[in-house]
């Protein structure tokens, strides 16, 4: 099973374009044997996404910077 290295989704393909978060796949292509179960809300629309992700599938929004930010309010 292949999946997209921001949102985490299944791919059917190896595509240049993941058809979830619409984002050009110039990382690598995650190979695992299994899907992902863990979920968590978006903090930009709300929406339910893969723990993992990068990206919301929903908003397109970067979670990173906010990850980040989250982690560092956490560790003070």
């Amino acid at each position: 099973m292949i999946k997209c290295p921001y949102c985490f989704e299944v791919l059917e393909e190896k595509i240049k374009k993941c058809p979830h978060c619409e984002q050009f796949i110039i990382d690598t292509i995650i190979e695992t044997e299994f899907k992902s179960l863990d979920k968590k809300k978006c903090f930009f629309c709300g929406k339910k996404i893969l723990k993992e992700a990068h990206i919301c599938r929903h908003c397109k929004q970067w979670l990173d910077s906010v990850d980040n930010g989250a982690s560092t309010y956490d560790q003070i």
